[in-house]
């Protein structure tokens, strides 16, 4: 693989990331889905033939080039105890080889279990693609209801502990021109739970509904009547909104968690999809906070 070739990845997929960020999540599945296709295409023109009775020679040359990379040390000793395994005819384990967790941010290779805060770049744990020993695995990633609704409501404790103490000027405070306030992060937080609230309604109540595509980002700048005016406000009506939907959630049968509904951009939706996806994406947006938070607890002083 050429220095050009990586290159062109990395920027390829820092620019998926980018447009995540923007909400524009068919391009952030489209450039995502463009890397993993080359990177399979090179695989499947690799020259050298890849036999059965070389595997081993192969992997110990990849363990050897991979020591001199960034990958995480953990799975670099995950992978030698994997080889020297291979060497004896050792059945390899899961506490050999345990689930990984890589943080979609930077690429920190975590081992068991996501960490509650990236090492190397803060990211929080919905950050962290899981991999899984499953055959036809790539991007499979099952969700556990009990989790995602977890994720849900420690959201609300989270948000108050962060903004705890913080004065009303302190959260209306801008840290530039291109960035978000406090309560501009408040105000994405209610409209996306608001719009959560909306669809889950839709789906438990009709079969298959279609959905109305519009931007949540773009409304956090945007003043409205459907929230409260203050920052404070904004958090305390979201939170108690939280609670109540995770309540909802937490009283619906199997049957209805995987109700349905169609998105124009992303396709067939699933109840616990949609709450998935929120609890997800507020924790992309927690380390800006906290850092923000931290920030203007730091000026106020």
């Amino acid at each position: 693989m050429t220095d050009k070739f990586k290159n062109e990845m990395a920027r390829m997929t820092a620019l998926a990331e980018r447009f995540a960020s923007e909400g524009q999540m068919s391009l952030n599945k489209l450039l995502e889905s463009a890397v993993y296709a080359l990177i399979r295409r090179a695989a499947w023109q690799y020259t050298p033939e890849v036999t059965k009775d070389r595997m081993q020679l192969e992997l110990e040359t990849s363990v050897h080039a991979l020591k001199e990379s960034e990958l995480s040390s953990g799975l670099q000793a995950a992978l030698q105890t994997c080889l020297e395994y291979l060497k004896i005819d050792k059945n390899i384990l899961l506490e050999n080889a345990p689930d990984v967790f890589v943080c979609r941010t930077c690429g920190h290779a975590a081992l068991g279990q996501a960490p509650q805060h990236c090492p190397d770049c803060g990211a929080w744990p919905g950050r962290f693609r899981k991999f899984v020993a499953f055959f036809n695995g790539d991007n499979h990633e099952p969700i556990n209801p009990v989790h995602v609704l977890d994720m849900l409501e420690e959201s609300v404790d989270t948000v108050k502990e962060l903004t705890s103490n913080l004065s009303e000027e302190s959260m209306n405070e801008k840290p530039s021109d291109s960035e978000w306030s406090i309560r501009e992060h408040m105000a994405h937080f209610f409209d996306a739970n608001e719009m959560m609230e909306n669809r889950i309604e839709l789906m438990l109540q009709h079969d298959d509904p279609d959905f109305t595509v519009y931007s949540v980002p773009q409304l956090a700048t945007v003043e409205t009547e459907r929230r409260p005016k203050t920052a404070i406000g904004i958090i305390d009506v979201y939170s108690r909104r939280r609670l109540a939907i995770v309540e909802k959630l937490r009283s619906l049968s199997l049957n209805d968690l995987f109700r349905t509904g169609f998105h124009p951009s992303f396709g067939q939706l699933t109840v616990l999809r949609q709450a998935a996806y929120i609890a997800n994406h507020e924790q992309d947006h927690m380390p800006e906070i906290e850092a923000l938070c931290n920030q203007m607890r730091h000026k106020a002083k």
